[in-house]
């Protein structure tokens, strides 16, 4: 069940997430934007429908504001073939969230937790993969690797 959930192009929402500072639990979305035997490339983020900073919000995709890049999703936009949207307009950023997570580390997760809610296309993935990557917080570890994956797209 995990390795079918756990899939490229898989945006999964991950229910009743505990945080690692065992502050509490939120429901948090997964996006997995490749694996291998071993390890999955994922961001690991809660949306946000929160414009705190007053960013521009009228495209869908990539905006860059004072330095800030973030990917932005219009609410009831269709983002692939199982028609899933947001509820409310979405900001993903891109700040300590971008991992490499060895594919053991998902085995916390109880299966009934892990709801695949899309697969988004490799044009999607592209799109945000080129996002994330104009961000001064993205691991540089792992920074060559995700320009491949872009790359391989």
């Amino acid at each position: 069940m995990l390795d079918e959930i756990l899939q490229q192009g898989h945006l999964v929402l991950i229910e009743d997430y505990q945080f690692q500072d065992g502050n509490g639990s939120k429901d948090k979305f997964l996006i997995v934007l490749n694996r291998n035997d071993e390890f999955a490339y994922v961001i690991h983020t809660l949306t946000t429908s929160q414009n705190k900073l007053n960013l521009p919000s009228d495209n869908f995709g990539c905006l860059v504001a004072a330095n800030i890049p973030y990917f932005f999703i219009q609410k009831e936009v269709e983002l692939g073939k199982n028609k899933f949207s947001f509820s409310k307009d979405t900001f993903i950023f891109f700040r300590n969230n971008v991992r490499k997570e060895n594919l053991s580390s998902f085995l916390k997760y109880n299966e009934t937790n892990l709801v695949l809610k899309e697969k988004l296309s490799n044009s999607f993935l592209k799109r945000l993969l080129k996002c994330m990557l104009k961000s001064d917080f993205i691991d540089l570890n792992i920074e060559k690797e995700l320009i491949e994956i872009k790359n391989k797209l």
